[in-house]
């Protein structure tokens, strides 16, 4: 009798085995490609030139569009990083002193892992919801969430 039953439990154990394995991929066969295909979203690379004592960012709004992210932002958080000044004028992002462009790039890969891609999945699918008081940032691809600093 003992037997039968154990033989039973892994005969369940194997359907549900099989039910999850097909529900899954009816699950995957239902993401969108945009969704599903991680390598679509890439970053412009970034125009930048030093005039006289100034740095600029030239193609800064294209940057920030193709984030989607709020340009005052992202502008404020490379103020921050960089320890400078600046002033934003059209398309283009001007900072006090002589950058290296190095350093530019390396403040826009930070602001993507800090306020774009998901801490679980790494897809750039995410966005800001407010919970009370706590902002977080949500994935629209696995759904995970996480506080963010605003």
């Amino acid at each position: 009798m003992w037997q039968t039953s154990n033989v039973c439990v892994r005969a369940i154990g194997l359907m549900s085995e099989f039910e999850y394995e097909s529900l899954l991929d009816r699950a995957r066969a239902n993401i969108p490609e945009e969704i599903s295909n991680r390598a679509r979203w890439t970053l412009p690379e970034p125009q930048i030139l030093i005039e006289g004592s100034n740095t600029i960012l030239r193609n800064f709004t294209e940057v920030v569009n193709h984030m989607e992210r709020d340009e005052n932002h992202v502008y404020q958080f490379m103020l921050n990083e960089l320890g400078t000044a600046g002033s934003r004028d059209g398309p283009r992002a001007r900072f006090k002193g002589r950058i290296a462009p190095k350093r530019i790039k390396k403040t826009i890969v930070n602001y993507v892992n800090t306020y774009i891609k998901c801490g679980q999945c790494n897809a750039p699918d995410t966005h800001f919801i407010k919970q009370e008081r706590t902002t977080l940032l949500k994935c629209q691809a696995c759904g995970a969430t996480r506080p963010v600093k605003l």
